[in-house]
This record gives structure tokens, C-alpha cells and sequence, in this order.
């Protein structure tokens, strides 16, 4: 451009100009970053980065052992027509985000390439990289370079009236919101201590919080922790046990509200409606191990395993919904964790807990909960049956404020049907009280 300007005698001209918008843009930068990386800094950022990673596709291929060679021919590249590198269409472009698709060539598979993901992420200098089967023979290749989840996520608005097909509790990896359904499933959440399985808990309560003040979402709670976890919100609950023996009695009663909607329900509905007279139940058991394998009454550990298996298998239908978090995920602790349909895995200790929880392939997936660092507690990777890629999420921080606050301001304005408070670690039934 400055040869053009000097052949036409503008030279002074346009380097005045060229100046000006350096000096602008300096300007724009240091005033405005967040517009000025928007709309400047990201889309150059993502061109560049783009070509450079198109253009040393090939050699990346050869590289990490994605090219093929015929084997009949000594080694030798096949024949022309026949394709011996995976070619690179891209498919979209987004904040820090690269994601192409690649063709599987005939005696490769997905897994194959899903295999050299770690390899592809190092040479494309990104943080991830992550594989999935787009079609039955190619795969889509996604670079992420930025990470939203480095800093805590603060609490998102209450909704008055919570959508059950999708409870906001946080943010995804790529910045959207992280939402967990709550109607027709059940969620299970592994992490080791200091994980954060907390801010998933109350991340999700604080989800329905405008459902339990209007009676249209109902929490029953177990806290294995002797109350030491769940007593902040207790009020939201209505009906809370802290001991083993309290905690079975609930899962039990749990049982008995679930066979009772079931049985109303047959013939008339195949789903269940949540509504102020029969809501959805929420059965929060925190700690979960305590009921299944670390309680030495063997026979209270046959009632607990009994009535969550009960819970587990036929709860979705009619409205009782299962909510478990754990420690340990090894199958003596919990063998009732294949019929969570909803998986969230938070930091492991061993890279073999990963598939435990998330179930055979995750950790080739890019779960590599075992990788989580200490200093980002509430990250974790979710899963949910039928997705075969998990996604990495962080959910909300909630301080012991922020729970007090929420438990005082949502807690049920009128008390349900079999409600039970805890007054003093004493269940005291409410008076008239009968079976929801």
C-alpha cells in the first residue's frame, strides 16, 4: 500500500493516515478493551490463528499419525485418487474458540483421531482440544484457547418461576450458560473433598428457589454430613434428616410418595406435571456413601440401597427426582451410580475414576477431571446419557451469606403436606399432616 501511495505521490499522505489509526486504535484499546477486543483484536485474532492452523494441517497430520500409507507398496503414498490426509473444513469460528471438520478416511475411526487429541492441542498451542463424530465419517475438531472458567461464578438470578428442562447453575467452557435438567432425570455428583460439589448443590437449589417458595418444587434432604453441608438452607427444605437412621426413614417415605403418585397416574399421564398441589420432588441425599457402604448396621444399609434403587429406577415417570453427591465412585460405594442418567464428575484423584463416573471413553473424550486443579473448586465435567462428549462447566460460588440469604428470602410460604421441620435436630411432624 505505501509503494502504491509513493508511485502516486500520496506517500505523505498515507502514512499521516496510517499513523492516525494506530494512534486511534491505541487510544480505543486503552479506554474501551472490552469493545475494542470485540470488535479489533478477537476477529484478527481468530483469522490469523485460523490460517495458521489450516495451513500447517498437513504437516500436523503426518506428525501425529493421522496420514495413511499403503502397506502394499512398501510404505509408499497411495495413489492419487485415493486420499491419504484428512482434510480441514472449517465449521465455525468463536470467541477463543477454532472448530473444524475432518473426513475419517477409510481404516481410520474417530476414536483414532480422538486418540491424538492431547497432540493436536500442544502443536495448535491451545488449552483443549476436544473430538466428536459428526457424521458416520467425519469428525469435528474443536480448539479452545481461552478459558471462561478460570474465575468463580458468581450467583446467577433467581428465576420466579424455574424452567425444570433446564436450571441455569453456572457457565460452560464455552461461555454459555450451564443448565441441568431436573424433570425426568436424576443427577449424580462425584468429586473428592474440596472439589466443590457444594456449589453444584446450591447452585441448583437457588435454580428452583422460585419453585420452592411457590410450593411447585418440594426438597426433601439427607445431609451425610451430620448437617454440616445443608443446615444453612435448611428452611428451603421441607423435610431434612441428619442422621442415618432419619435419612433412611425419608428415602423410604420418599419411596412410598413415588409408588402412590405412580399409581394415580396409571392410565391418565405417562409424565408428571409439577404443579402447587402435586409438585415435583427433589430427594437431596449429600454424602450418599454414609446410607450405602459406611454405615455398619447392615440392615439400615439394606434399606438405604432398597429405597434408592426404588428411587433410581422408577422415580423419573412420576415426579420424584434423585439428587446424590459422593466422594467415592468405586462401585462397591455407590452401584446404583449407571442409573444416574445425569453425571457430573468434579475433581478425581485417578484418571480411572473418570470413566467410573462418566461412564467407558470420557476420559478419551477430554474428561480429564483427574487434571482439575486444586485452586478452581465448582469446575467439573458433565455428562448426560446419549451425549457422547462431555462438556466442561463451573457452577456458581455461593457464600455462606449468599445461602443465608437465599434460604431466608425462598423458602416455602406455606407449609406442604408432610412436611417435617427440624427443630433442635428433632423431627417434629406438622400438625394434620398426611402423605404428599
Amino acid at each position: 500500500m505505501l509503494w502504491l501511495a509513493f508511485r502516486n505521490g500520496l506517500l505523505v499522505e498515507a502514512v499521516v493516515v496510517a499513523v492516525t489509526a494506530v494512534v486511534c486504535g491505541l487510544i480505543w484499546s486503552r479506554a474501551w478493551p472490552s469493545s475494542f477486543g470485540r470488535v479489533v483484536a478477537a476477529p484478527v485474532w481468530r483469522r490469523c490463528r485460523r490460517r495458521r492452523t489450516a495451513r500447517m494441517w498437513p504437516e500436523l497430520c503426518e506428525r501425529v499419525g493421522l496420514s495413511l500409507v499403503d502397506s502394499a507398496h512398501g510404505g509408499a503414498q497411495r495413489s492419487w485418487w485415493t486420499p491419504t490426509l484428512s482434510r480441514l473444513r472449517w465449521v465455525s469460528v468463536e470467541h477463543r474458540v477454532l472448530r473444524g471438520e475432518v473426513r475419517v478416511l477409510a481404516g481410520q475411526t474417530v476414536d483414532d483421531i480422538a486418540a491424538v487429541a492431547d497432540r493436536l492441542a500442544a502443536a495448535c498451542c491451545a488449552r483443549s482440544c476436544r473430538v466428536a463424530q459428526s457424521s458416520p465419517n467425519t469428525a469435528t475438531v474443536t480448539w479452545s484457547y481461552g478459558d471462561p472458567l478460570t474465575a468463580p461464578v458468581e450467583p446467577l438470578a433467581v428465576p420466579e418461576v424455574p424452567s425444570l428442562s433446564g436450571v441455569a447453575v453456572g457457565l460452560r467452557e464455552d461461555g454459555a450458560p450451564w443448565r441441568l435438567r431436573i424433570a425426568g432425570t436424576h443427577l449424580l455428583v462425584v468429586g473428592v473433598t474440596g472439589a466443590g460439589k457444594g456449589s453444584v448443590i446450591w447452585s441448583l437449589l437457588a435454580g428452583l428457589a422460585g419453585g420452592i417458595r411457590s410450593g411447585v418444587v418440594q426438597v426433601w434432604a439427607v445431609d451425610g454430613k451430620a448437617g454440616m453441608e445443608l443446615t444453612a438452607g435448611r428452611a428451603l427444605f421441607s423435610r431434612f434428616a441428619t442422621t442415618v437412621e432419619d435419612g433412611v426413614q425419608l428415602l423410604e417415605d420418599a419411596a412410598t410418595v413415588m409408588a402412590e403418585r405412580a399409581a394415580r397416574m396409571a392410565g391418565h399421564a405417562r409424565t408428571h406435571e409439577a404443579t402447587a398441589e402435586e409438585p415435583l420432588l427433589l430427594v437431596l441425599v449429600d454424602e450418599v456413601a454414609l446410607l450405602m457402604a459406611y454405615t455398619p448396621d447392615r440392615k439400615l444399609r439394606e434399606r438405604a440401597e432398597k429405597a434408592l434403587a426404588a428411587l433410581a429406577t422408577q422415580g423419573r415417570a412420576p415426579g420424584v427426582v434423585l439428587v446424590a453427591a459422593l466422594q467415592d465412585p468405586r462401585k462397591e460405594v455407590l452401584g446404583l451410580r449407571n442409573l444416574f442418567p445425569t453425571k457430573v464428575a468434579m475433581r478425581l484423584d485417578e484418571k480411572a475414576q473418570v470413566d467410573m463416573v462418566l461412564g467407558e471413553g470420557a476420559r478419551e473424550a477430554g474428561a480429564h477431571c483427574h487434571r482439575i486443579p486444586e485452586s478452581m473448586p465448582g469446575v467439573a465435567f458433565a455428562k448426560v446419557d446419549g451425549v457422547r462428549e462431555p462438556v466442561q462447566v463451573r457452577a456458581s460460588y455461593y457464600s455462606d451469606e449468599d445461602i443465608a440469604e437465599l434460604a431466608a428470602t425462598y423458602a416455602p410460604s406455606t407449609v406442604r403436606p408432610s412436611a417435617v421441620q427440624v427443630v433442635d435436630e428433632e423431627p417434629v411432624a406438622v400438625a394434620g399432616s398426611e402423605a404428599a
